[in-house]
């Protein structure tokens, strides 16, 4: 009898799943686009009517698999079995998700956080391989965090530690960015994250009329992160101050983290990293100027979008050989 384990990442667009055996190594996956629903229950009845095709694609059925592990875009809250902060699924904040789960499998089941996942499944196959104190930060649309302290994940007091987008950057100050559409992004989120320095950008260019190249390659639509970090490698002064900008928020949030919690480990991730080569060294060189510690080592995470996949599975693993039961 097989002893395999799946994980699953659910994003608000796609959605990637895995199998893997009971050492950890992926037998499949596959990534498919997100079959949103405001009614969990027909969610989760698409969700693993896709699941139960990976199983039997590998000789395998649902009913046999070992555990199933979930990430989610949201803060899962343990004790009660309620997701919020999702706003793509945005399900009603007091429905527990754990008997609905259990119409369709009714087997041993670990649920998290996206980030959380993907700080395991660093932790299991990646870049943290090894350590037992360290934060993962992913940097994309927003910006997230996991914590791993003394060899496990830690999600404070109401499960949502890692917030650290709504980390205040200028006391007393109001969100100069946060226009109706950027509601839900705090105010470090606004400026680190592609969405936030894509929006600096953007009002940056409307009170400056200059020649930046920022302009030329947004072509007259919506200027986004990715245009300023290509102006900036072509030296553009506009876009090289407003990446200074973002550079120097997080360098400062890295160490004031590390600091705090003595950690030894630093993994950045996520589509703003993994897109622009030298983001880590940038963000390292800036930590090191602010230091009396020496010991702490930045990392970019090498599992891309599949660490959520990979860390819940492990998730999973961990839960099956523990000997505990539905989350």
């Amino acid at each position: 009898m097989n002893r395999y384990t799946a994980g699953i990442d659910v994003g608000g667009t796609k959605t990637l799943l895995c199998l893997t055996d009971e050492d950890g190594t992926i037998l499949e996956q596959y990534k498919l686009e997100t079959q949103l629903s405001r009614e969990p229950e027909v969610f989760f009845r698409w969700l693993f009517g896709e699941l139960e095709q990976l199983c039997k694609r590998n000789g395998s059925t649902l009913s046999s698999l070992q555990g199933v592990g979930i990430g989610f875009p949201g803060v899962m809250n343990e004790r009660t079995g309620t997701l919020t902060s999702a706003p793509a699924l945005n399900w009603p904040a007091t429905t527990d998700i754990r008997p609905v789960i259990a119409a369709f499998y009714p087997g041993l089941v670990a649920l998290d956080n996206d980030v959380n996942m993907a700080a395991m499944g660093e932790y299991a196959a990646g870049s943290a391989a090894g350590s037992e104190h360290f934060i993962m930060i992913t940097v994309g649309t927003g910006v997230g965090s996991a914590l791993f302290l003394n060899g496990q994940l830690y999600r404070g007091a109401s499960f949502a530690a890692g917030e650290i987008g709504y980390l205040i950057v200028e006391p007393g100050a109001v969100n100069a960015a946060a226009a109706p559409e950027y509601s839900e992004f705090g105010p470090f989120e606004m400026e680190v994250s592609g969405t936030g320095i894509g929006a600096k950008a953007a009002a940056e260019l409307h009170m400056n009329s200059n020649n930046s190249l920022i302009r030329e390659l947004a072509q007259g639509g919506v200027i986004r992160a990715e245009h300023v970090f290509a102006a900036a490698q072509r030296k553009d002064a506009t876009a090289m101050k407003l990446l200074d900008q973002a550079y120097e928020q997080m360098a400062a949030a890295v160490k004031n983290i590390a600091l705090t919690l003595d950690l030894e480990l630093v993994i950045l991730g996520g589509g703003v990293v993994e897109k622009n080569p030298g983001y880590v060294q940038e963000i390292a060189a800036r930590v090191s100027r602010y230091t009396p510690q020496q010991s702490l080592t930045l990392r970019q995470a090498v599992l891309g979008n599949q660490a959520g996949a990979i860390g819940a599975a492990a998730a999973a693993r961990s839960r099956s050989a523990a000997g505990r039961g539905r989350i």
